[in-house]
């Protein structure tokens, strides 16, 4: 037996009421998280374009657009809502177990998972905890096949949400049509296929897109398998297949006998993200307004901040003198300049006007982003980054910053999501309306028919 087949039986047998309570709470987190990242992302210049192009296409008017005010087909819906909710780069995030991993950060798999569940579950009419389960062997999938493979083929080129992802919203959108086993490895091998995305492409609208693909691929790859298209089976570890295509290298083990045993999203987890920007900043953004608070530190009574990180950063953070607000979302000094000129970073900072301030570019110009072996010998197990601060008056101030992962880690509070979900969907919807579909999103297991929930979020800024 294979392991694509391991992923279309687990896909197939998967059922809501043998969830832990524990996976339906986080799994309602993370849908409440998301959503509320594609609605603060629908309004981004790259959404909007992305909009106008998909309703002056036409089509079907069966699922919802969120934040745009229209229908599409479900697969066009897919596609806006998930370019939407990795818009601002703001939407949550696997962490590895794997040593030597991106810091043990691989896929974004929670918008592909969603946008393409709520696509074709919308016309449907399904409940929430169908949603809710639908969610669950997405980001299971997701997770476990990025899990499997090593990370040789991010270092090369390749995005993984772009590639992985598809494969996840391909699982959720199978579960809510119906799909049997053998239909489920049709869509794999669909899925697999149109796999593709490229990290050069940080920094531009493109990476959102990488998102909305991978959930149009797996909307488009469940439609196709259902209605009887054929694809090769056993598509991961086939000769010619996915993993050959993504470096060659793959351990079966993370995957056969993994599936839901724990779930990946309890262990090693998933994290939702407290800055809209790549998460290979959080340590350092959040060890430097807590040092900027605890001391008083003005922005003028700095020299120098030297940041001590692993190379992964260093490569993959691909903008260090960042010219327009998304490129400034790829680089560490852009951020740590307004933590301290802020002691924050939020939502509307990542602006073209904010990455070209005066008084910006000239914190930046003191800081200094450098790969410490030492860090990089800490490879997967932990984020981590290392804060020197030298002061006018001479004093040195230092801080090692971590992200932890997995049971370890803190998990949002209801508060801080509620506070992070209102600061996003408020960007689209009244106050009011924000709030009762936050509280919808709480209680979403109770929900009979999502349509409501769709309502809520359809109308445009």
């Amino acid at each position: 037996m294979g392991v694509t087949e391991d992923i279309v039986r687990f896909v197939d047998e998967s059922r809501f009421d043998a969830l832990p309570d524990e996976v339906v709470f986080r799994t309602k987190t993370l849908i409440a998280d998301a959503i509320g990242t594609m609605l603060a992302g629908s309004c981004e210049d790259g959404s909007r374009i992305l909009q106008k192009y998909l309703k002056q296409s036409g089509g079907r008017e069966e699922a919802t657009v969120i934040g745009a005010g229209f229908k599409g087909c479900a697969s066009a819906a897919a596609l806006a809502n998930a370019a939407a909710g990795h818009a601002l780069d703001f939407d949550s995030i696997q962490l590895s177990s794997w040593p030597g991993t991106a810091h043990g950060i691989r896929i974004h798999p929670t918008v592909p998972a969603l946008a393409a569940a709520m696509a074709v579950g919308e016309p449907r009419g399904i409940s929430g905890k169908f949603l809710i389960l639908a969610c669950v062997v997405g980001i299971e999938v997701a997770c476990r096949v990025t899990e499997a493979i090593p990370p040789d083929c991010y270092q090369v080129a390749y995005q993984s949400t772009a590639t992985m992802g598809g494969l996840g919203a391909a699982a959720a959108a199978g579960k809510i049509l119906g799909l049997g086993q053998e239909q489920l490895m049709r869509a794999m091998g669909l899925a697999a296929t149109m796999a593709g995305g490229l990290r050069e492409n940080f920094g531009t609208m493109t990476k959102s897109f990488h998102s909305g693909r991978a959930a149009e691929a797996g909307v488009l790859a469940t439609g196709l398998a259902e209605s009887g298209f054929t694809s090769a089976p056993n598509i991961l570890e086939a000769h010619r297949g996915f993993f050959l295509a993504m470096g060659g290298k793959h351990d079966p083990n993370q995957i056969s006998g993994k599936l839901g045993r724990p779930f990946f999203l309890e262990d090693p987890g998933l994290h939702i993200k407290r800055y809209p920007c790549a998460i290979l900043t959080h340590p350092s953004i959040k060890a430097l307004i807590e040092l900027a608070q605890a001391h008083d530190l003005a922005a003028e009574k700095i020299r120098r901040l030297d940041v001590g990180v692993s190379e992964v950063v260093t490569s993959t953070l691909n903008h260090p003198e960042p010219k327009t607000g998304l490129e400034g979302k790829f680089s560490v000094a852009f951020p740590l300049a307004l933590a301290l000129r802020k002691r924050d970073v939020g939502l509307n900072d990542f602006t073209d006007e904010n990455v070209n301030d005066p008084k910006v570019r000239a914190l930046m110009n003191k800081i200094t982003v450098r790969a410490d072996p030492k860090l990089q010998e800490s490879g997967g197990n932990e984020v981590t980054a290392k804060l020197t601060i030298e002061l006018e008056d001479g004093q040195r101030i230092e801080r090692l910053a971590t992200l932890e992962k997995g049971r370890a880690q803190k998990w949002i509070s209801e508060s801080e999501l509620e506070k992070k979900f209102l600061a996003c969907a408020e960007r689209v919807l009244p106050a009011d309306r924000a709030k009762q579909t936050f509280d919808m999103l709480l209680r979403l297991e109770l929900v009979e028919n999502i349509k409501p929930l769709t309502e809520l979020v359809g109308m445009s800024a």
